[in-house]
């Protein structure tokens, strides 16, 4: 049972899912619409800055 939670919390990291649910917590923002587009916008914004 472990490893299936371990798992599942490895794809959660890989396709944004925590670091999503980790945004709203940090903002106190509802999941949503609205919410996972600043998320998103956030995210590209981040992209940019570390390219070189």
């Amino acid at each position: 049972m472990r490893f299936l939670r371990l798992i599942r919390a490895v794809l959660r990291e890989i396709f944004d899912e925590a670091a999503y649910e980790r945004f709203c917590i940090e903002h106190r923002l509802a999941p949503g619409r609205s919410s996972y587009g600043k998320f998103l916008n956030r995210s590209d914004r981040a992209a940019k800055l570390r390219c070189c």
